[in-house]
């Protein structure tokens, strides 16, 4: 199974442009004066494009050296470059020793990544559709990160999610001995790779199990592939912290489930 088209390899001559649209974010890249010039254009700013045969000197263009002979480019797709809390679509009680699956669609950042010196290297990557912040942990201790805006669904339906979103599993059990609620959870994306399948992203599945106590936590487990019909999916992006079998993430998962919060 092949990548679609939009992922693949891309040429640029010096002088030469490309207007490439993901979702909400349109991205203009320029090859001129050995330098890689990019712009991320989102809603009405993209209308300045209409019709153009040269991209304008005006637009926010970011700046990147290249050597004469650089002329390869492409597009991935990768997860936030924060943890992301998620949310079902209403809070949900799990009983001791239950388990629930979820789907949560998060919408993917998209990486731009150019020849130097003839090898890809990473310039930057922008937000498909720009998340909004919020605050895990207490007012003095805790993360900054992203929310989801769509709710996690028990059952996958193309139509709940956009096209850029990438669909992950996750498995919730929970091993102790009192009923615990699932209100939010907080979701650490670095050992998630993102994969296609039949022109939708997912990612590898991943089982997090907790107890009646913070320190009963026993982490999340990730999986090679993503979860039932996708397992067959053919890898775009590795884990951006290296893929691993299973992560504690202990401080961080001190409140991961139906704890204080602040938007």
């Amino acid at each position: 199974m092949a990548a679609t088209g939009r992922w693949h390899e891309r040429t640029l001559q010096d002088g030469e442009w490309l207007r490439a649209d993901f979702g909400n974010l349109t991205l203009i890249v320029l090859s001129i004066l050995e330098e890689w010039r990019v712009a991320a254009l989102y809603g009405e700013q993209r209308k300045v494009m209409d019709n153009l045969n040269m991209p304008p000197d005006e637009l926010p263009w970011q700046r990147w050296d290249r050597g004469e002979k650089d002329v390869k480019l492409r597009f991935r797709p990768t997860f936030p470059d924060r943890p992301v809390i998620i949310r079902p679509r209403a809070p949900l009680h799990l009983s001791p020793r239950a388990k629930a699956n979820f789907f949560v669609g998060i919408p993917a950042f998209i990486e731009l990544s150019a020849h130097s010196e003839g090898e890809y290297e990473r310039l930057n990557a922008w937000p498909s559709d720009p998340p909004s912040n919020t605050w895990h942990g207490s007012p003095i201790s805790g993360t900054l990160c992203y929310s989801v805006k769509t709710r996690a669904r028990r059952q996958f339906i193309p139509e709940d999610w956009q096209e850029l979103s990438i669909i992950s599993t996750i498995e919730i059990a929970n091993s102790g001995t009192h009923t615990l609620p699932f209100e939010r959870l907080f979701f650490e994306t670095g050992h998630l790779g993102v994969f296609e399948h039949l022109g939708r992203l997912w990612s590898n599945h991943a089982r997090v199990r907790t107890g009646d106590k913070d320190d009963s936590l026993s982490g999340v487990v990730f999986g090679q592939k993503p979860f039932g019909d996708a397992s067959s999916a053919v890898e775009l992006t590795p884990p951006r912290l290296g893929r691993v079998r299973r992560s504690m993430l202990k401080e961080a998962f001190s409140t991961f489930l139906g704890g204080p919060h602040r938007d």
